[in-house]
């Protein structure tokens, strides 16, 4: 992995947040904020927040990192390169698009670190994001494709991942997904992760691939920009181990 590989991450994530305040301010409103999540656009390269009543998206091209505005058909009505600008310049530029403001993160949905002076990011960090975002986007679609009451693939503007959640007729849940890296771990990854939580860690067995994390959440981790069909191998084997666990009626 490149050495400005999380740099560039954190400089993308910031570069979402413009796009996930299009959708916090002009969508929907939706109790989960889902209104704000967004969706891998093959066709653009991009992630592309929730449909507005206009017909229109906001989204951000990863390879040139390029706020776009498309309608329906994917038709782009307008887009700005955000190198050697600024976040304010990012928000700007949607509300000049759109004719409305939109809402910056609040306190809660900042992220650790700060925004950029500008936007610099290494051109070879955006292909590989933009290559990891797409295999993500494929392997999980294909993942939930083959499990009932899967939620549709999106990505979560505040921790960047992009994920699928099946639920069980008792409510509990499998979540599988995939990060470019975060505070915990700074290289890509993905995850599977039940709830509720096994009430101990103290038995569970050794993984062939990927590893155990107990630290501020449970679940199982595999590291690293995996190829498609070892990232697929690793949500079905590990989904299939939780299964029995969270399939249970409860009680009464």
């Amino acid at each position: 992995m490149s050495d400005t590989l999380t740099d560039s991450r954190q400089q993308l994530h910031w570069a979402v947040q413009a796009v996930a305040g299009v959708g916090r301010s002009l969508a929907e409103p939706r109790p989960d904020d889902s209104h704000s999540n967004l969706g891998w656009s093959r066709m653009h390269r991009a992630l592309a927040g929730v449909e507005l009543e206009d017909g229109k998206h906001a989204a951000i091209r990863f390879r040139d990192l390029t706020l776009l505005v498309f309608r329906d058909r994917g038709l782009i009505d307008d887009e700005y390169p955000l190198r050697g600008r600024t976040l304010d310049d990012a928000f700007a530029f949607f509300e000049q698009h759109l004719g409305k403001p939109i809402r910056r993160p609040s306190e809660q949905e900042a992220l650790p670190k700060p925004p950029p002076a500008t936007f610099d990011p290494n051109p070879a960090d955006l292909a590989l994001l933009d290559r990891l975002y797409d295999d993500a986007d494929f392997v999980l679609n294909a993942f939930r494709a083959t499990r009932p009451n899967a939620s549709e693939v999106r990505c979560w503007p505040h921790h960047f991942d992009i994920a699928t959640l099946q639920t069980f007729e008792n409510g509990h849940t499998i979540g599988a997904g995939f990060l470019a890296g975060d505070a915990q771990y700074r290289e890509p990854y993905w995850y599977v992760t039940p709830y509720p939580y096994p009430a101990t860690s103290a038995s569970l067995p050794p993984l062939s691939s990927g590893m155990w994390n107990t630290d501020g959440w449970f679940g199982a981790v595999l590291l690293g920009a995996q190829s498609r069909e070892e990232s697929a191998r690793f949500l079905e084997k590990l989904s299939r181990y939780f299964e029995p666990i969270v399939n249970t009626r409860l009680p009464g």
